[in-house]
């Protein structure tokens, strides 16, 4: 067998938000079971401590309904229905503790997501059934971990109820002189502490738990260098395809900017390598804006569109570089300019008179 089908590629890289917000969609987040466990534990205790009189109480009750058949010698429907209340009433009180035990878990599961719900851990995968898979999950960190932790969680459990139930052993064989029910209580109470104790140290542990799993958790999401590339790829595209966008970006605003040349007043050029096109309208702007500007091939093509409309084209090398690189397409020429301008615009003007 190949050993190295048991190797990971190295993982060094963050987490993108990418990454976190796809695992999350999956339902993967750092969540800890002991700290379910141990809440429940101290709820099921806490509604135990304050319903476990009642729940005596009713016990009493039905026991007393059943075996000494009062009412019987009522209608015999009336004595079913009374015995089928006071033992309803016992189901009651069991389904409450029941219900705080459930809701005080679902409460603490859903902080510890946030509040998120997600179907998508319950689908079938396939990869779970990977022999491969499963092997390494056999032998890994995780595994080992919760080998001991399971061990340190039935020591923990057993080490407390020891030594409550031994702190209490003398009390045992008093329970043989009390009433039947009596001695219920004293037993309900020894049972609340024993819950409520081995809660407290399962919290304990769930503690250390929980940080353990957020470390597993954000060392699991961590990427290779090929994952990184290859959702950077995912994002924003590859090197080629964002080149030719930009490129079509690119042929469509000189498109849109080469459509204003026949709006300008004037054309400035350096003679052939830079033009650009100006217009002014006093009532207007405040100064004289630039409607397009280009070097080279665009150069040329912009005196082309102003050579066929009739526009008068000035060179000024000096004006035309100042206005290539100070100014933008659409921006009005900077107050520097002005005079410079306001000359070429003046002796435009004066050959239309």
């Amino acid at each position: 067998m190949d050993i190295q089908l048991f190797a990971d590629p190295e993982k060094t890289e963050k987490p993108t938000p990418r990454r976190r917000k796809k695992a999350r969609e999956e339902g993967q987040v750092a969540t800890s079971r002991e700290l379910n466990m141990a809440v429940s534990f101290i709820a099921s205790a806490f509604a135990m401590r304050f319903l476990f009189q009642r729940l005596v109480l009713a016990l009493e009750k039905t026991s007393f309904e059943f075996f000494t058949l009062n009412g019987y010698e009522q209608q015999l429907d009336s004595f079913g229905q009374n015995l089928l209340w006071q033992f309803t009433h016992v189901l009651l009180i069991v389904a409450m503790i029941f219900m705080v035990t459930i809701l005080a878990a679902v409460f603490v599961g859903s902080l510890q997501t946030k509040f998120f719900f997600s179907f998508k851990p319950l689908r079938i995968d396939l990869k779970r059934i990977n022999p491969v898979e499963g092997f390494k999950r056999m032998f890994s960190l995780r595994s080992l971990f919760e080998l001991i932790k399971s061990i340190f969680k039935m020591v923990i459990v057993g080490y407390v109820g020891y030594s409550i139930v031994r702190k209490n052993w003398k009390t045992f064989a008093l329970y043989s002189d009390m009433d039947l029910f009596e001695a219920s209580k004293k037993l309900f109470v020894l049972l609340y502490e024993v819950m409520f104790q081995c809660g407290l140290a399962l919290l304990a542990l769930a503690f250390f738990d929980y940080f353990y799993q957020w470390w597993e958790f954000e060392k699991s999401l961590r990427m290779t260098r090929q994952e990184l590339k290859e959702e950077y790829r995912e994002v924003e595209g590859s090197p080629e395809i964002k080149r030719k966008q930009r490129e079509i970006m690119i042929r469509l605003a000189r498109g849109r900017m080469l459509q204003e040349v026949p709006k300008a007043d004037v054309v400035v050029t350096n003679p052939t390598h830079i033009a650009v096109a100006l217009k002014y309208d006093a009532e207007e702007m405040e100064a004289p804006i630039v409607l397009a500007k280009g070097l080279d091939e665009l150069a040329q093509k912009i005196v082309e569109i102003a050579r066929q409309n009739n526009i008068p084209i000035v060179r000024n090398p000096q004006v035309a570089r100042q206005l290539y690189y100070s100014v933008e397409v659409g921006e009005q020429i900077p107050p520097t300019l002005y005079r410079a301008v306001a000359e070429i615009l003046a002796y435009v003007y004066s050959l239309k008179t």
